[in-house]
């Protein structure tokens, strides 16, 4: 069974969404599984919390676009067995791209203690 790319969009927008929440609202501590990955964020539990909190407001919004995205495109989706359906199913998520620029960006402008 093929899963039409409008669904692979919304499931994995409400996975970011779901995802994201527990950053934004601080509830995630400094641990090794889950939160944002950069070095800066393991030197202190004030850059963990922001880092965290500002890489999930982004993956947030990188989840609210995916839905958006699904929506919007539904009626210009090619037929999974079309040579496009990979283009498109993939294109959207190059944004993933920026939002781990941005994150590096607000890392580095943290103090290192």
């Amino acid at each position: 069974m093929i899963v039409p790319i409008p669904y692979v969009h919304v499931g994995m927008g409400l996975l970011c969404i779901i995802l994201s929440l527990p950053l934004i609202l601080k509830r995630i501590p400094m641990n090794n599984a889950f939160g944002i990955r950069v070095q800066k964020a393991f030197i202190s539990q004030q850059n963990w919390y922001a880092i965290n909190a500002f890489g999930g407001k982004l993956i947030l919004g990188f989840g609210l676009f995916l839905l958006g995205f699904s929506y919007l495109s539904k009626d210009l989706v090619p037929s999974p067995t079309s040579i496009w359906a990979p283009v498109f199913l993939i294109t959207p998520l190059v944004i993933i791209i920026p939002i781990a620029i941005f994150i590096n960006a607000f890392a580095r402008r943290l103090p290192d203690c």
